[in-house]
């Protein structure tokens, strides 16, 4: 059967979506590899002559790269544990359990993704300095862990497609709340946690206006932040070989972390959380 016309007009479209898409990690992954003073000499090509491992060096020598890259791993671990933590009892709570104003809380906490985050930044600030968190890990994570009435609204959503029967069964035979969720809420959900994960570990990692404004000292920076360092050298032109060889870098760990687990986030966002 030959294709129709407006498919292949749908399939070029996606293609050259792809191809723009694409084509900013080649132009960063080409550079990073380029040495840093041919960087601007030459014409583009799509690799370099004489590929290079000089501008990770220069990076690593010059600025605490990894520390940064250990920065940002141990955030971003440190949010998605407790978003998970809190948002998956909470759906669960939300969608089987009852008790006196269920509703009102819920749509409470869903609200919260309706207010920007800028808004918040002035009373964090005030909140954190006050705690004794300013220049500290704790300052980013638990602020970030705050905003999670998308994750309480996902799992919600994803235990309500369980049969109720389950767990009325599993309450008469005297299992409690815990033990529900433990033995049988979370095996069937395993595919929206993973989901949320991936959500949740991009999100973290790519932080940067609040871990700029919290983050004072250099080595406790992420790599989001660090970046900034190469982008203006004693008002010389941007270090752009080393600065691609970091964002490279920043990008690797979620690239790898969602190709692993790329088959349980489509199996959640297409309804198949049994799966």
């Amino acid at each position: 059967m030959k294709a129709k016309p407006s498919a292949w007009a749908v399939h070029g479209v996606l293609i050259l979506a792809a191809i723009l898409s694409i084509f900013p990690l080649f132009w960063m992954t080409t550079t990073a590899f380029t040495p840093n003073d041919l960087v601007l000499r030459k014409a583009f090509r799509f690799w370099p002559d004489d590929p290079s491992l000089a501008n990770f060096r220069a990076a690593f020598t010059s600025y605490p790269v990894g520390m940064w890259l250990w920065n940002s791993i141990l955030i971003a671990t440190a949010v998605t544990l407790g978003k998970l933590v809190i948002a998956v009892p909470a759906g669960f709570a939300f969608a089987h359990l009852r008790f006196r104003g269920r509703e009102a809380a819920f749509w409470t906490i869903v609200a919260t993704m309706t207010f920007p985050t800028v808004i918040g930044i002035v009373p964090l600030y005030v909140g954190i300095s006050k705690l004794g968190w300013f220049d500290s890990r704790a300052g980013v994570i638990v602020p970030s862990i705050a905003y999670i009435g998308f994750y309480v609204f996902f799992m919600r959503q994803t235990f309500r497609t369980l049969p109720g029967e389950m767990f009325e069964a599993a309450r008469i035979d005297n299992a409690g709340p815990f033990r529900q969720l433990i033995q049988i809420g979370l095996p069937n959900v395993l595919p929206a946690m993973a989901s949320l994960s991936v959500i949740s570990f991009m999100g973290a990692w790519n932080i940067y206006l609040w871990a700029l404004l919290v983050l004072d000292s250099p080595e406790k920076r992420t790599l989001a932040v660090g970046l900034k360092a190469f982008t203006s050298i004693d008002d010389h032109e941007p270090l752009w070989g080393p600065m691609m060889a970091v964002a490279l870098l920043s990008c690797l760990p979620v690239m790898i972390l969602f190709a692993f687990a790329q088959r349980f986030v489509m199996a959640a966002f297409t309804g198949r959380v049994g799966e």
